[in-house]
Order: structure tokens, then sequence, then C-alpha cells
């Protein structure tokens, strides 16, 4: 393939595999992706980095002002027919929501938004179940109080649990949610957001199908399907007597003439919904009790907060209102950690200008959003974290337009109503009970694991029962 003309800067393109040797390269030496294309958009001097792999042409885009045109603007908003979309869809091309493309988008992110409402999802019910796992959470630190304590699992355990009671009607069995919750860990070391090596160059994976990675992710998108489609036979058997979105899925597959809603589709959808409500959750809580580790001044501020406005009363979503500081510190954790580095892919539609570069029609665009975060442009002191950044001179809270934790547009993550309620309840719920210290003394580090979302090293705490000032003020 010849370069098109204006194309954007980037590295050389090679015979048969474009820059994806370069890129591969790179990203062993910077630990990731997103470094890696950082990297070279430095380099270039870009704010619109040019690549080809083998069988496309890639694009990623910087700078708050590309950003929002790619979120915004309509040619962006399909996304691409490449083998990554394949493997991430189980084995089956565009389906379900976050990569279907079309009519079929549409009529399914609409039909999935409207139903789980429907169910309760977004509602009082679901900030009930998030209360009962917050007391689920408090009561697994009661049981190992003073002892070095990982919460990670527990916190993605319990964001699964209040998202598949509106999906599929109850509770995933322990054992079952465990090893879900380590099929997604593996799936996401697996992938990354460009797809890459078996995205790359996908013939790959017929010489080389351990290395690619190839047959570990065959092998966990086959568990996956396994799990998802027990709960689908669990519904069409009515063995489930609660009504949830599955059921309605059912229902409409059976009454609605429309040939989209089939159960392949389903399976695709549920796969949806357990990666837009869970992922995000855990690292944002995860960065977060670890920063509040490691600033015990901004622990004590938000205790302070919690313990003016809350009291003892169990949190709730309405009290993100008056706890500024708190909601402050989580829109500071979402911006310092870069929780989502790279957003995307998308697939252009037509032939588009960005930066005055053509982006040709069939070119995947991917959105940079970690760069952003830490623009010294932008933020002043991006490397410091502080989260007065975000409240205003009358101690109100201020939203940033340079921060999109959960998207922008059409395409925003439809799973931001469970996380963002999850995250603030829950952390206020622990910060409200107990202390957080370092175990055995040791602080630990709190630089990103960086794949396809940012998470937090592995790492311990020490959880110390708060004692009652009985000075406070309850207001």
């Amino acid at each position: 393939m010849i370069k098109p003309k204006n194309y954007p800067p980037g590295p050389v393109w090679l015979p048969f595999i474009g820059s994806s040797g370069i890129l591969q390269k790179m990203t062993k030496k910077h630990g990731s992706e997103f470094r890696a294309f950082l990297e070279l958009s430095r380099q270039y001097s870009t704010n619109v980095l040019g690549m080809k792999t083998s069988s496309e042409l890639l694009v990623i885009v910087y700078g708050g002002k590309n950003v929002r045109q790619v979120f915004n603007n309509n040619e962006f908003d399909a996304r691409p027919h490449n083998f990554f979309a394949q493997l991430r869809c189980l084995g089956k091309k565009n389906m379900g929501i976050t990569f279907a493309n079309g009519e079929i988008w549409k009529e399914h992110r609409q039909f999935a938004l409207k139903n789980l409402r429907h169910v309760g999802y977004g509602k009082t019910a679901m900030e009930r179940h998030i209360q009962n796992e917050l007391c689920r959470i408090l009561e697994h630190i009661k049981n190992n109080e003073k002892q070095p304590t990982n919460l990670m699992s527990l916190l993605s355990e319990s964001v699964m649990n209040v998202l598949w009671t509106y999906v599929a009607g109850e509770l995933i069995p322990e054992e079952k949610l465990r090893c879900l919750l380590e099929l997604f860990r593996q799936r996401g070391k697996a992938f990354s957001v460009a797809g890459g090596l078996l995205n790359h160059l996908p013939w790959c994976r017929f010489i080389m199908p351990e290395i690619s990675g190839y047959s570990l992710i065959t092998k966990i998108n086959q568990e996956i399907n396994e799990i998802i489609e027990e709960a689908i036979t669990k519904h069409k058997s009515k063995e489930i007597d609660k009504n949830d979105f599955i059921y309605l899925f059912l229902q409409e597959m059976y009454t609605n003439k429309s040939p989209t809603f089939t159960e392949e589709q389903l399976k695709v959808v549920c796969l949806d919904l357990l990666i837009a409500g869970t992922q995000t959750s855990s690292s944002v809580l995860g960065f977060g009790l670890l920063r509040v580790l490691k600033s015990q001044d901004i622990q004590d501020k938000i205790y302070k907060e919690i313990d003016r406005f809350i009291g003892d009363r169990m949190p709730c979503w309405n009290d993100s209102e008056r706890l500024a500081y708190t909601a402050a510190f989580i829109l500071e954790v979402h911006r310092y950690y870069m929780i989502v580095p790279l957003a995307g892919p998308r697939l252009v539609q037509k032939d588009t200008v960005i930066d005055e570069y053509l982006i040709p029609k069939g070119a995947t665009v991917l959105i940079s959003l970690g760069d952003i975060c830490h623009d010294p442009k932008l933020w002043g002191d991006p490397h410091i974290f502080k989260p007065e950044r975000f409240i205003d001179q009358n101690g109100k809270l201020k939203n940033s337009e340079y921060m999109y934790p959960f998207g922008l547009g059409r395409r925003r993550c439809p799973g931001d109503s469970l996380a963002k309620s999850f995250i603030f309840i829950t952390l206020v719920g622990i910060l409200q009970k107990y202390r957080i210290q370092c175990a055995n003394g040791c602080i630990p580090s709190d630089t990103p694991v960086i794949g396809i979302l940012a998470s937090p090293m592995p790492y311990t705490a020490e959880f110390t029962p708060r004692v009652k000032d009985t000075q406070t003020n309850n207001e």
C-alpha cells in the first residue's frame, strides 16, 4: 500500500508488516502500547500519528481539540472490522453493542439502556445493591482487621455482582465469579487497545498460536462463552424467577421479527455489559485506596468531610453533592492514574481531516487520553496529586472539559452510572469506618500497570477501625 498523500507523520512502512515491527519493539521497551505511541508522537512532533500495520492504516490522535473531534463527529462512530474486533466479540464479527455498527448498534444500545432501566439499573434499587455489597466488603475487612489485606479481587467481585443481578437476575456463584474475574484479568493482559501482535499480523496465529496469544484468547473466549450460555439456558427453562435483561432480550427475540435479536448477539451484549460496568470501577477504587494510604493528610480531609456531612449513616450517591472534596479526590484519581490511557478504536467512514492531515476512509483511529491528563499546559503541575484542582473558589466541585473517564459522545460507556455510584459509595463507606495504613511499614508503588486500562500493582494495606471523635458535629 502506498502512503496516502498528506497522511499524518509517523514511522517508516516496511513491506508486508508496515510499522508493526517498530511498534512491537517500542512496546517492549516502554512497557505498553500507549507509552510506545506517545514516544513516537514526540519523535515525530505531531498530535496526529500515522502508521500502518500489515492490514490497516492506524492513526492515533492527541490533544483536546482532536480528541473531541473524534469523540463527537459522525464519521468516527463506527468500529473497525479487524481481527481484534472479532476476537473481542467471542469470535463473532462486530456483534453486541461496543463493537457493533450502524443500525444494529443503534438498535441494541437503545434496547439495552431502556430495558436495563426497566429492571432497575441506575435507580434506587441499584444503590441498595451497592450498599449491600459495601456491607460485604466491610465484613471482610472486619474479619481481617490489622492484617495485610488486598481488596482488589473483592472489589471486582462486588461490582460484577451488582451488574449481573440486572443482567441475569442472580448473583454469580462465588467459585464461578472468581473464575470469570481471572479470565478477564488474563484477557486484559492478552489484549491491548490496538489489538497487539494478533491484530497487526493476524496471520501469525497460524505459525505461532501460543506466542501470539491466540491460543490463550481462544480458550478464554470459550470459557466466558460457556458461563454466559449457562445463564441464558437457565432463563430459557424459567429457572430464574426475577425479571432481568436476559428475559427481556429473549422475549424480544421470540416476538420481534428483527433478525439481529439472536442468542449469539445476546452473549456478546452480556459480555459488553460486564466489561463496561466492572473494569474501570475496581481500578479506580484500587488506586484511590492506594493514594489515601500514601497520603494520610488527604485521607484525613476525606474522613473529616464524611464525618461532618454523613456521620455514621450509610452513604448514598446523593452525598456526592455535599462531599465536594471526596468527589474531587475521585476525579483526581481518574486524572493522575490515567485509568483509560487510550480509547477507541474507531473506523473512519469517509475521508476526513484532523489537524490538516488526511485521514482516509477505512483507517482505524485510537484516541489518546493519558497525555491530556498529564499535559502541563492544562493542569500546571500535572505530576502532583491535588484534588483541590477540581474545587472552585466557593468550595463546590468543578468538572474539567478535559476529563473523559467514560468517553464522550454517542459511544460513551453505558456502564458509567454503576461505576460512578459504586466507586463513590464504596470509597466513602470504607473510609467512614477504617483508617488505611501501610502493611508492615512498606509503602507500595503506585506506578500503573498499563494494558487496555491502567491498574495498580498488587498491594496490601492494613485497615484499622476508626475511633469516633466525641466532638464531631453531624450536620
